[in-house]
């Protein structure tokens, strides 16, 4: 008779993501994964796959997060226009706070070599464009955004954006050089 699972598959995931994020996917070896989680490699490999398999869930898992990190920063503009700047705010101080990003490490670690990663990074990117050309459209017809540029042009560079606003952390641990790199992004659209 197999043996019941003794941990909670959803907290265990969440350490192995925290792992993949602050080393990376190629730094992080089977025993980080295994001490790191506290359980053996038989109820890994059972529970989660194979080291890409859990991989894969961990970065789901965090697109997760910092979908419903987006969604609730939007949820406390007044406008659509103050739904973007709280976005940026919001990438901002996660960015001040975490130091890193799984998702900015994984476009840069695996985005081109690994399809499927690339695939979810996509998929990804696509949907947080699909939101904030949804909040120019909206600022557009409101009156709160005077710009001829394509909203769908907008979006993706202010998706792009939020990758800098990680980028410059990661690289230089400078918080004023980000906060001024997120008022920048933020002028854009003001």
């Amino acid at each position: 008779m197999p043996r019941n699972k003794e941990f909670d598959h959803n907290e265990k995931l969440i350490v192995a993501r925290d792992l993949f994020w602050k080393k990376g996917y190629n730094a992080t070896t089977l025993n980080d994964l295994v001490d790191g989680m506290k359980i053996n490699r038989s109820s890994l490999y059972l529970t989660y796959g194979n080291k890409h398999d859990l991989f894969l869930k961990s970065l789901n898992n965090y697109i997760q997060k910092k979908d419903k990190q987006y969604r609730k920063a939007a949820e406390k503009g007044e406008g659509p226009l103050e739904a973007i700047k709280n976005i940026i705010h919001s990438v901002l101080e996660s960015a001040l706070e975490d130091t890193n990003c799984l998702f900015t490490n994984s476009v840069f670690e695996l985005g081109t070599t690994d399809r499927e990663v690339g695939a979810i990074l996509a998929r990804q990117t696509l949907n947080a464009v699909a939101l904030f050309e949804e909040l120019l459209a909206k600022a557009k017809e409101a009156g709160e955004l005077q710009s001829d540029k394509p909203a769908k042009a907008l979006a993706h560079f202010l998706v792009s954006g939020l990758v800098s606003i990680y980028n410059t952390h990661i690289l230089f641990g400078d918080e004023q050089l980000t906060r001024q790199n997120a008022e920048i992004l933020i002028s854009t659209i003001s």
